[in-house]
């Protein structure tokens, strides 16, 4: 097997590992039932990974490297606030695709407050778009788009919290009301972040 082979296979069980916990919760994604998810024999599994952390801190890694991919394509040419909000929408669970990312990141979200591994997973992800969205607010302050704000670092901490809690606020929801809810929230927000 080529090393291009085993980082197929390895992606292909992280894969699985998601689909686990998006369906089950991250309780459900023991070896096992990763094994069983990805078509593959336990040892095959464990080929991988050692054990269950590991399995799971890899898992997290990967859907932290899948946003950061998505979040890539956020065209930064417009205007802030439009920049911002396409850049916020992508963990609003506005769709069936949004919602069963955001069910996986907060699980993870929520192991991370007692797994050493994850928190630091989480720590780095979250300091890097708290650092992100701290330029861009720089950048619109610069430009004239955003009133004076004395700590962008402050406001970029504020929108990731606005968000993570619109995330948890609109899983709760029933899907025909969340699109709204969550679209609506988010330009309050925004509103009043960019309104003099």
């Amino acid at each position: 097997m080529t090393g291009a082979e085993r980082g197929r296979r390895g992606v292909h069980v992280l894969e699985a590992v998601v689909d686990v916990i998006a369906e089950r919760g991250l309780e459900a994604a023991t070896m096992r039932n990763v094994a069983a998810a990805a078509e593959i024999s336990l040892a095959q599994v464990q080929y991988y990974f050692r054990s269950k952390d590991d399995l799971v801190a890899a898992a997290f890694q990967h859907v932290t490297e899948s946003f950061d991919t998505k979040l890539a394509t956020v065209d930064l040419s417009g205007p802030a606030r439009k920049v911002l909000r396409e850049a916020l929408e992508l963990w609003l669970p506005i769709d069936e695709s949004r919602a069963r990312d955001a069910r996986v990141w907060l699980a993870f979200s929520a192991a991370a407050a007692t797994s050493p591994a994850l928190q630091e997973i989480a720590a780095a992800t979250d300091n890097e778009l708290r650092v992100a969205f701290a330029r861009l607010l720089d950048a619109a302050a610069a430009d004239g788009e955003l009133p004076e704000v004395s700590d962008t670092e402050a406001e970029a901490a504020l929108l990731l919290a606005v968000v993570d809690g619109l995330v948890v606020q609109g899983l709760a929801l029933p899907e025909y009301a969340r699109s709204h809810f969550l679209a609506t929230s988010l330009d309050a927000h925004l509103t009043r972040l960019f309104t003099p």
